[in-house]
């Protein structure tokens, strides 16, 4: 489902589909294709995609752990800010309580992470990251400004 809206300059975009890993995919190139339509350098788009990804699978398999429920993302646009929401009603979980991992050693392998390297890749498409959890809705919430936006 996409919904749209125009109010007093503040351009949103609100999708939603079943939580499972085909319609990641799709969610993250739907916003791919909003932040292009919106002017977001191919650079910043692909990143933010990326941690659309990230972020959508990890409702999939912790907030509900593969058990179903629907993810949403909200795109929204206010001059040049963007935010980008990832939605659940799935387990809450804070990232932004989780410290950033240790700088690996480039000359030991026993340091480079196997893996865990989603928040990492979702922090570094923002500039601000929030969540906030309440009535058993989970809000992830990217914040970024934008200065190759032209204002709208």
């Amino acid at each position: 489902m996409i919904v749209a809206s125009l109010m007093r300059g503040r351009r949103t975009i609100h999708l939603s589909a079943e939580a499972d890993f085909p319609s990641v995919r799709l969610l993250a190139a739907a916003c791919h294709g909003v932040l292009a339509e919106w002017g977001l350098s191919e650079e910043r788009r692909s990143l933010l995609e990326l941690a659309v990804v990230e972020a959508a699978t990890n409702v999939v398999r912790h907030a509900y752990g593969g058990r179903g429920g629907r993810v949403e993302v909200e795109l929204a646009r206010e001059g040049r800010t963007i935010a980008l929401s990832v939605l659940d009603s799935g387990v809450s979980f804070d990232p932004t309580l989780v410290p950033p991992p240790r700088e690996p050693d480039p000359a030991d392998p026993s340091t480079w992470p196997e893996g865990g390297m989603g928040l990492p890749i979702i922090r570094a498409a923002c500039d601000e990251l929030h969540y906030h959890s309440e009535a058993g809705r989970n809000r992830l919430t990217l914040h970024l400004d934008a200065d190759e936006l032209e204002a709208p």
